[in-house]
């Protein structure tokens, strides 16, 4: 057969902005994004992120490759310039709106933003990072506010709406090859420092799509309603930011998250699914018995979460009040969920476990040594790896990260868990946290304790240490609980040789983000003497 070359007509780059210009054409009319009063259509948000990416090329002169940051909560703009930078052939690189002066200071330096859009909430913490990382540098980058509220003082800054008037009539959006930069996430840190993840355009393209089926939205609807529960900080909003724009589905936005403002949301915009941290079950548990909601919602609503699950007395409530509960498992380097499974009560061991429901991406889990997959009979440990078209393109400035990262030709995620008969694969810890008590018995997953720990009502943080089960408990304000009670709480919801033997009670180091500093607790382990092996 004769080589082809590709024709324009039959290769075009893969990219998100492609589901968005579809959107504006297909679906102008729908709602496109909706925060409180304000309400666009897909046509009036395009034409938005049209003007502001004419505005970053001829005013601010961004060029290709340029990183463009912003910090914001889950606000319209936040999600308009998910498009308008890429638009203009920059990288967009959305800040933890949790991080304190010093860390930010720390990213700064290393992504080296030409530009800053900012919450003007935010202002204050930005300038002081700002000032630590360029001093009285003339390349400060140029900063843009968002005003948090009409009635915002913005000074002597630039402000978003002002910005969108600096439009240029005649521009065309730039091109971009499929693998240029789309993105730069950064980790939580919770492993050491913040890095940078790059996810290139086809990838954004490929796991929008993947998200899409993983996600389930569009199994009752074909006109998805999606409320801002995750943070879009947070691998692009799991990728959900793009995913919506290939759907034409309505973006409702929020500012804060709390109970009374989702079920609100979801009664008056008849939301279909909503997602974020495993925290967010039992915020919703708490809330619900305190003020004993009546009725619960009017029709299921589809829930989405991360990290360890809570206990089933929790999990049963939050399906009463009317939301499907699925659980996800992924990370930063996979683009978000890599995979999803439904929780259903009164599951059989095997059946608890993940459904691969992913399109693009392989999972194994591995000796990390001869790289060879583990037996598939429920307990063998292995390392779980992920081999694909929806993960990073690398670590941003850090090449020697990366290749350690995609060493034997998959990506090491450092996550221990065990392969079933079916197949699937159940993720059980951090390699460094997962405990093989000295007895012999079967190794303990720090996750799940840690997780009926924090299912307590008492508790508000907690972490689980060594050899023999050391638990680092914070108590929430007024609460009062004795180790003992903890102890027979996890008792009630774990095997024995699962339970704590000894609680200690106390702050928790935490990162800037809200994680827990693991190798601290383990030095503080150590001085108190609870397990010298540790």
């Amino acid at each position: 057969m004769d080589p082809f070359s590709p024709f324009p007509a039959n290769f075009v780059p893969l990219s998100p902005l492609t589901f968005f210009n579809k959107s504006a054409a297909v679906y102008g009319a729908r709602p496109s994004l909706i925060y409180g009063a304000r309400v666009f259509t897909w046509s009036e948000t395009y034409g938005r992120c049209l003007h502001l990416a004419s505005a970053l090329v001829h005013h601010f002169h961004i060029s290709p490759g340029d990183v463009v940051a912003a910090m914001a909560p889950n606000v319209p703009e936040l999600y308009e310039l998910h498009f308008a930078v890429p638009m203009a052939g920059a990288i967009i690189s959305p800040l933890n709106t949790k991080l304190d002066a010093p860390t930010l200071s720390l990213l700064l330096q290393q992504l080296d933003p030409k530009l800053i859009f900012l919450d003007s909430d935010f202002l204050p913490t930005v300038l002081k990072s700002l000032s630590q990382t360029y001093g009285n540098s003339v390349q400060f980058p140029a900063l843009v506010l968002i005003p948090a509220h009409p009635d915002t003082p913005l000074s002597e800054f630039l402000d978003y709406n002002r910005v969108l008037g600096m439009r240029f009539d005649d521009f065309t959006p730039r091109t971009n090859a499929e693998l240029d930069a789309i993105s730069i996430n950064c980790t939580s840190g919770s492993t050491g420092l913040h890095k940078g993840v790059v996810y290139s355009h086809r990838a954004a393209y490929l796991n929008s799509l993947a998200t899409i089926f993983r996600s389930g939205i569009c199994k009752n609807t074909s006109s998805p309603v999606f409320l801002w529960t995750v943070d879009m900080f947070r691998c692009n909003g799991w990728c959900f930011i793009w995913a919506m724009a290939a759907l034409g589905g309505c973006n409702i936005c929020l500012r804060n998250v709390t109970t009374n403002v989702i079920f609100t949301n979801i009664e008056l915009h008849k939301v279909t699914l909503l997602c974020g941290p495993s925290t967010l079950l039992k915020m919703i548990y708490e809330s619900s018995s305190f003020n004993n909601f009546k009725p619960w919602l009017s029709r299921r609503v589809d829930l989405i979460v991360a990290g360890a699950l809570p206990i089933n007395e929790i999990l049963t409530k939050v399906t009463e009040l009317g939301f499907n509960i699925s659980y996800g498992y992924g990370m930063t380097e996979a683009m978000g969920p890599a995979m999803i499974r439904p929780w259903k009560p009164n599951f059989g061991e095997e059946t608890v476990q993940f459904e691969d429901l992913i399109t693009s991406l392989e999972i194994d889990v591995k000796d990390p040594l001869s790289m060879e997959s583990v037996l598939g009979d429920g307990e063998t440990l292995g390392e779980v790896m992920l081999r694909g078209n929806t993960l990073m393109s690398g670590y941003y400035k850090n090449l020697k990260a990366t290749r350690e990262a995609f060493s034997g030709d998959w990506y090491r995620t450092g996550d221990v868990g065990v392969r079933h008969k079916s197949g699937r694969i159940e993720m059980k810890d951090r390699a460094k946290d997962i405990v093989v008590r000295a007895n012999g018995e079967a190794a303990v997953s720090t996750v799940e304790v840690e997780a009926v720990l924090m299912s307590h009502p008492s508790v508000v943080e907690a972490a689980v240490i060594g050899e023999r089960l050391c638990g680092f408990v914070k108590l929430k304000n007024g609460s009062r609980a004795s180790a003992e009670e903890i102890v027979e709480f996890c008792r009630a919801h774990l095997p024995e040789f699962m339970i704590p033997e000894r609680v200690v009670f106390g702050d928790l180091p935490m990162n800037s983000v809200g994680k827990v500093q693991k190798f601290i607790v383990r030095e503080k382990a150590k001085a108190l003497n609870t397990n010298n092996t540790i």
